[in-house]
């Protein structure tokens, strides 16, 4: 038996993708409430930002710029972007480190503006008594 196959709209796609990255559900309970396979999910994901990339290079060629400014405009936005991407795992790895070892150093050594301010005020402070 034939079955037949089913053709999903790019506004449907968008919506589950952009759920899915929301974090609002895991792939597989997303997956299974809109009756797909989880792999689809990453499929579209793949699909819709591969069709976002050759928009952006047919709005670049649109304003003008030679082949060669797109090819280093879209290095430097890839480059731009794992950059982004290692920041915010380093900034939340720092979190968790000094959630799990709160005596870490720079944790315990305070800015010095306390210290400096008790040794300015000090004298002020003795003559007012």
């Amino acid at each position: 038996m034939k079955t037949t196959r089913k053709y999903y709209t790019t506004e449907y796609k968008k919506k589950i993708v952009a759920e899915f990255e929301a974090g609002t559900l895991p792939a597989e309970k997303l997956a299974e409430r809109e009756g797909i396979d989880r792999a689809q999910i990453y499929k579209w994901k793949t699909q819709l930002e591969t069709r976002a990339r050759g928009e952006r290079v047919e709005m670049l060629e649109a304003a003008g710029h030679n082949p060669d400014d797109i090819r280093r405009i879209m290095e430097l936005e890839d480059e731009l972007a794992a950059a982004k991407e290692k920041i915010a795992d380093q900034a939340l790895a720092i979190d968790l480190l000094k959630k799990i070892h709160p005596s870490y150093p720079s944790e315990r050594r305070s800015s010095g503006y306390s210290e400096l301010k008790t040794q300015v005020t000090a004298p002020f402070k003795r003559r007012l008594k």
